[in-house]
C-alpha cells in the first residue's frame, strides 16, 4: 500500500481540529440551500474553490462567511454528526476538538444551544461509530477580553466528560494572549483544561504569554517558537506539547512551503510535537495527509512517525486508561503492518 493509504489505515488521535472548520462539503452545499443559496456558490465544486485563502484575514474573512448559514441547533447537531462520521472512516479513534459558540451571534442561536447540539452529536457519533469526541470551547479573541468571563461562565454548565476544557483561538496578533489572563486562571480554578493557539502568525513572544499569562497546557500551533533559542530551550525541558498543523501553515501563509516548514528542526530538538489538520474541509486536507508530509516531504521513518503518534496520545487529556486502550491499538496496527509501506 501507498503512504497515504497506510496513514488512513493506521489508528490516529487529533488535538487540533475545529468542528466550525471540519463540516462537509456536501452539508455546508445543502445549508446553503437551505437558507435560500449564494449566487457565488453553485456546487460543492464552488465551495472548494472558495476555500483557498489569501493569507490568515482572507481565512478569517472565509470563516466568518460560512457561519451565517448555520441559523439552527440542528445545523450544528447534523454538521458535527456527519463531520465525526467521515473522521471515523479515516481511523481517527480519539479527537479533542474545538468549537465556536460564539462566532454565530448575529444570525440569534443561543451559544447554550450550539453546545448542546454538539454534545447530542457526539454522543450519536460514538454510539455509531465508535469514535471518542471530547469538546474545547473556544472563547475566541476577537469576541473581546472584557466579556470573556461571561463566555466561560456560559459554558462552565457543560463541564464534564465530553467538554473538557476551554481554548483561544482567533486573530492572534491583534488581541495578545495576556489580555486573557483572568479568565484562563478563572477557568483553571473551576477545572478546565487549557489551551491557547499561540505561535501561528504571531511570533515567540505570543508563545510565552500563552505559558507565562495563561499557564496552558498545550500550545496550539507554535512553530514560530523556533524563532528563539531559549524558548526552544525551555520547550524541550517542560515537554508543553505543540499542536502543529502543517498543511494549514502553508494554506494560510505562515509559511510559503513544506522546506520553510520548522516541523522538522523542532522535532530535532526534542520537542513534544502532535500533528493535526486543523480545519481539514477549508484547507482541504486530512490527519492521514500530514502524517504522509512527514513522511514523503522530511523522510521521516516510521520509528519517528510512531513517536509522534504516540506523543498525541500522551499529550491528550484521555484519561490513563484511555491512552492505554489507544496505545493498545496503534502497537496493534504497528505490528501487523510494519512492512506493508516498506514493500510498496
Amino acid at each position: 500500500m501507498n503512504p497515504r493509504q497506510y496513514f488512513e489505515k493506521m489508528p490516529k488521535v487529533e488535538l487540533h481540529l475545529h468542528l466550525d472548520g471540519a463540516f462537509t462539503l456536501e452539508f455546508l452545499f445543502e445549508l446553503i440551500k437551505k437558507y435560500g443559496g449564494d449566487s457565488k456558490i453553485q456546487s460543492t465544486a464552488d465551495l472548494k474553490n472558495w476555500f483557498l485563502f489569501k493569507d490568515f484575514s482572507h481565512f478569517i474573512e472565509s470563516w466568518f462567511w460560512k457561519n451565517q448559514f448555520f441559523r439552527e441547533p440542528i445545523d450544528f447537531e447534523e454538521s458535527v454528526y456527519q463531520t465525526l462520521k467521515e473522521l471515523s472512516h479515516q481511523n481517527i479513534i480519539y479527537l479533542e476538538a474545538f468549537f465556536s459558540p460564539w462566532d454565530y451571534k448575529k444570525t440569534g442561536i443561543n451559544p447554550s444551544d450550539i453546545a448542546y447540539a454538539n454534545i447530542n452529536a457526539i454522543r450519536r457519533a460514538e454510539s455509531d461509530f465508535g469514535i471518542k469526541c471530547r469538546l474545547i470551547a473556544d472563547i475566541t479573541r476577537d469576541h473581546g477580553h472584557e466579556n470573556a468571563l461571561d463566555r466561560l461562565n456560559e459554558i462552565t454548565q457543560f463541564l464534564g466528560d465530553e467538554l473538557i476544557g476551554i481554548g483561544l483561538g482567533g486573530s492572534e496578533q491583534k488581541y495578545p494572549a495576556n489580555l486573557f489572563k483572568e479568565v484562563f486562571l478563572e477557568a483553571k480554578r473551576r477545572g478546565f483544561h487549557r489551551v491557547a493557539h499561540a505561535g501561528e502568525v504571531g511570533g515567540s513572544d505570543s508563545v510565552w504569554s500563552a505559558i507565562r499569562d495563561l499557564k496552558v497546557e498545550r500550545i496550539g500551533h507554535g512553530v514560530r517558537s523556533v524563532e528563539d533559542t531559549k524558548l526552544v530551550e525551555y520547550l524541550q525541558a517542560t515537554q508543553i506539547p505543540l499542536e502543529v498543523c502543517i498543511v494549514s501553515n502553508i494554506k494560510t501563509g505562515v509559511y510559503s512551503n513544506y522546506s520553510d516548514h520548522p516541523f522538522p528542526k523542532l522535532y530535532s530538538k526534542g520537542l513534544s510535537l502532535t500533528v493535526n489538520s486543523d480545519d481539514p474541509t477549508m484547507f482541504g486536507s486530512t490527519l492521514a495527509e500530514e502524517y504522509s508530509i512527514l513522511y514523503n516531504e522530511y523522510g521521516f521513518a516510521l520509528s519517528d512517525i510512531s513517536q509522534i503518534q504516540n506523543n498525541s496520545v500522551e499529550s491528550s487529556f484521555a484519561s490513563a486508561d484511555e491512552k492505554n486502550t489507544f496505545k493498545k491499538m496503534m502497537n496493534s496496527f504497528w505490528i501487523n503492518n510494519k512492512m506493508l509501506i516498506e514493500i510498496d
